[in-house]
């Protein structure tokens, strides 16, 4: 991906199921990192690229009924998703609307917690998606970021056709502007931009074969258009092999 553009790489008709499956998945470890961050009743919170689901409800929780969630992503058919997912789960305190990251319409300064999850791998551009953040946290507030790290990534016993396949999705990523290892950068860009009491943790998960989160590097495979024969080959053993998703690195820090 070029200097200047902001498309989201992945998109396909399946990446809406990936989406849904991504969040449950990690909505967990989204919990318990906002609960040691101490996100409490009353805060106003937003999701940046909510997408179908996000952390919007364990940021309901979180908030509160005094509260406030707002998940904003630029996808109308995600936007819709996410209305339903808000309207099934009965999160009062939570609404989604359009908005762009980049040419963000929302108002600064005016979230006490500010989160993106999975927005600087695949889009790139960490300098501006930052400033972006930063722009909508108030003095005192919080941004958080979630980025993943590939490098515990990998099927517990000797799988070629696993590692061939991860290799092509992170050279894609990385052709196209992407860092699919931006969770181990992000540390060092929340201390560079000043943000004070810069925290840390990371989430991996292990998973059988038949886990539907194990085939994650299929779908990738689908969405980024990569070669037939190693989505065949991936295919032929994923359900035999049990596999560590990669790190999820959680950093935050506070605007001064």
């Amino acid at each position: 991906m070029k200097s200047g553009r902001s498309e989201y790489l992945l998109q396909s008709g399946p990446e809406l199921e990936r989406l849904r499956l991504q969040a449950v998945v990690w909505e967990p470890d989204a919990q318990r990192l906002f609960d040691a961050i101490g996100v409490g009743e009353g805060w106003r919170c937003v999701d940046i690229g909510c997408g179908a689901m996000g952390v919007l409800r364990p940021l309901s929780r979180a908030a509160g009924a005094r509260g406030e969630v707002v998940g904003v992503d630029r996808d109308e058919s995600l936007l819709r998703a996410a209305e339903d997912f808000v309207e099934t789960h009965a999160l009062t305190n939570v609404r989604v609307q359009r908005d762009d990251v980049f040419d963000s319409a929302l108002p600064a300064e005016s979230f006490d917690l500010v989160h993106m999850r999975f927005m600087l791998a695949p889009i790139g551009r960490f300098d501006e998606l930052l400033r972006a953040a930063l722009r909508l946290c108030r003095p005192g507030g919080i941004v958080v970021l979630q980025e993943p790290d590939a490098s515990c990534w990998s099927a517990l016993s000797p799988t070629p056709a696993f590692d061939a396949l991860r290799d092509a999705i992170l050279q894609a990523f990385a052709a196209n502007g992407g860092d699919f290892n931006a969770g181990r950068r992000t540390y060092a860009m929340l201390q560079q931009t000043g943000l004070q009491n810069v925290g840390i943790s990371a989430a991996v998960h292990a998973l059988p074969g038949d886990h539907p989160y194990a085939r994650l590097p299929l779908q990738f495979a689908k969405s980024l258009g990569l070669s037939s024969e190693l989505i065949a080959d991936f295919e032929s053993v994923v359900e035999s092999t049990a596999y560590l998703t990669f790190a999820v690195t959680q950093v935050w820090g506070t605007k001064p």
